[in-house]
């Protein structure tokens, strides 16, 4: 997470394996954090009802992220297995997941009253460090692991950020979007 570029030249340089559970291994932790988050945040406590149902419910979020991935990278040579291709990616999501615990730690260990002036904060300023963190990791996997010169490797993580961020919000925003407008918009 320190130093995405070295560790993505090392990683890219390691045997390639062909393991259909390398492409699900990292996608699965990080639908499990997002389920104990909630879990954590809703009850103060971890729970197999909250979690499971929770990790259910969220896995797109990784999935979306995995299409978008798979948009991007469809029209590059396959230099290695996308199983493979997917397992490096995740294992740039460490931002993520440091914010989804210190959020945990914020519900967890306050009064709701003063969580939620401290996720005010939280989601302002840590947010955002984390959005430029993040998306210095995923250039970092474009440049080196993908095998892309710096313009390349910019369009991509424009791409699968512009492709899976709007999958995510279409999932969790999608409801509540009004009636009226959905008609017009099509849906």
């Amino acid at each position: 997470m320190m130093r995405p570029a070295t560790a993505y030249r090392l990683l890219a340089q390691q045997p390639r394996s062909v393991r259909t559970w390398l492409a699900w291994r990292r996608l699965l932790f990080v639908a499990f954090v997002l389920g104990c988050t909630m879990s954590l945040i809703t009850s103060s406590r971890l729970t197999l009802r909250l979690a499971g149902s929770a990790t259910t419910y969220w896995s797109f979020v990784p999935l979306a992220e995995t299409v978008a991935l798979a948009v991007v990278s469809r029209q590059q040579q396959r230099t290695r297995p996308f199983s493979s291709t997917v397992d490096l990616f995740f294992a740039g999501y460490g931002p993520w997941l440091l914010w989804l615990i210190g959020l945990c730690a914020i519900w967890s260990f306050f009064p709701p009253i003063q969580a939620s002036a401290f996720t005010r904060a939280w989601l302002y300023g840590a947010t955002a460090i984390v959005v430029v963190w993040s998306a210095y990791i995923d250039y970092c996997f474009f440049r080196f692991v993908m095998g892309r010169d710096r313009a390349q490797a910019s369009r991509d993580l424009l791409l699968q950020r512009l492709v899976s961020w709007t999958l995510i919000v279409a999932v969790f925003g999608g409801p509540a979007i009004p009636p009226a407008v959905a008609a017009r918009l099509g849906l």
